[in-house]
């Protein structure tokens, strides 16, 4: 049931980070979809799986402020699926800001396509990325002439 719950969820985020790659600037796109509607579905997600474990599994144990400890708790399908399903839905989240922020500054296809395939798999290095590309568009805007 796990398995299932993972591969929904997957799927889920997937097929909207195709459309915000596809059609970032939409706005139906980056900030509806992909920046509110399939956010809270993977958000109610896993609220939904994490209040269930702790009231049938009760608290979790108490070193969870230790890797040993989160190795242990993520060792349940459930909990495993419920943390992964928390970066699906932050990482949308913070990947729809940088389809709108970016077409707002013009940064080329190119570099957005980029930096939003490489926010979906690997997501702060996504937003790195974003960031210098942003203060580097943020400059040329500034330096350019002004008809």
């Amino acid at each position: 049931m796990a398995e299932t719950f993972f591969k929904a969820t997957n799927t889920l985020a997937l097929v909207a980070w195709i459309a915000l790659v596809v059609l970032p600037h939409r706005r139906s796109v980056s900030a509806t979809l992909c920046g509110i509607v399939v956010p809270t579905l993977l958000a109610s997600a896993y609220v939904g799986v994490i209040g269930w474990q702790l009231t049938s599994d009760g608290p979790p144990p108490a070193d969870v402020m230790t890797i040993a400890g989160l190795q242990t708790l993520f060792r349940d399908d459930w909990v495993f699926a419920a943390a992964w399903t928390h970066y699906l839905a932050f990482d949308l989240a913070v990947g729809a800001w940088i389809a709108r922020d970016s077409v707002r500054l013009g940064i080329p296809w190119p570099v957005r396509s980029l930096v939003l395939v490489l926010t979906f798999l690997a997501g702060p290095a996504g937003f790195l990325v974003h960031v210098v590309a942003r203060t580097t568009r943020q400059r040329e805007i500034a330096v350019s002439p002004r008809d």
